[in-house]
């Protein structure tokens, strides 16, 4: 990670530092994954693990008063140290596998990094972003999405260069009633690209190709491209299955 200076952490909740270090190098919420220099951050029941991460070399803990908006904070600022082009995938369905594919294809050609497994919500995006180098040249991030507001959060961290949309189709409509509602949430993500940003979407069912597809050419600049279908597509934790 492109080292942060410690005294980023004291106004976002009770820190202990070690008094030789002033930078962390990394950030884990898990102590086993702690190394010389990380920075640990308790998430839930994660203060009990303090001294295991101090004891495994961490340069600082650090217990938040908002886990999600500490980590925000700190992503944020090694995003803006990063000259990395950040991709930003969100969809209904296949974003891992598209990322997956994106860092096969990358990785020869450009220092790449991506998100481990399916690490797409407030944990896990900012953590992806805490493994950026001062040399890395592509990070490749999934957005996941369970009401709307959400991906325009993770995107305004992540402030992606890139943007895919998989595909829209009828996912949580629970929570956002409408597949229109889908579009829109996963919109958000153009929403904080750049002007010259490039966005890719596709959409994939038959019922929701039509709607969905003007839902989202409202909102963003985007080309679209996709195929029919007879049927639709087949928190704590970094890694939750959003969509």
């Amino acid at each position: 990670m492109i080292p942060l200076e410690l005294n980023l952490l004291e106004p976002l909740g009770r820190v202990v530092t070690r008094p030789w270090d002033d930078v962390f190098t990394g950030v884990h919420i898990d102590s086993r994954r702690v190394q010389e220099g990380d920075l640990f951050l308790a998430v839930g029941g994660g203060a009990d693990f303090v001294e295991h991460a101090l004891a495994r070399g961490a340069a600082a803990t650090l217990v938040p008063h908002d886990a999600h908006a500490a980590l925000a904070t700190i992503a944020s600022a090694v995003r803006e140290r990063s000259k990395a082009r950040v991709i930003a995938i969100t969809g209904s369905t296949g974003k891992t596998s598209t990322k997956d594919i994106l860092f096969a294809m990358c990785a020869p050609h450009a220092r790449t990094i991506a998100n481990e497994g399916n690490y797409n919500n407030e944990l896990g995006v900012p953590l992806t972003l805490c493994r950026l180098e001062e040399d890395t040249e592509l990070c490749i991030t999934e957005m996941g999405m369970r009401g709307l507001g959400q991906i325009a959060k993770l995107a305004a961290v992540a402030q992606p260069g890139v943007g895919v949309i998989t595909n829209v189709g009828p996912v949580h409509l629970e929570l956002v009633e409408t597949i229109e509602n889908v579009a829109r949430a996963k919109a958000e993500r153009s929403s904080r690209t750049s002007p010259a940003a490039t966005s890719s979407s596709s959409v994939s069912t038959r019922r929701s190709t039509s709607r969905s597809r003007r839902a989202t050419r409202r909102r963003t600049s985007c080309r679209t491209h996709g195929w029919r279908s007879s049927s639709p597509p087949a928190s704590t934790c970094p890694s939750r299955n959003d969509t």
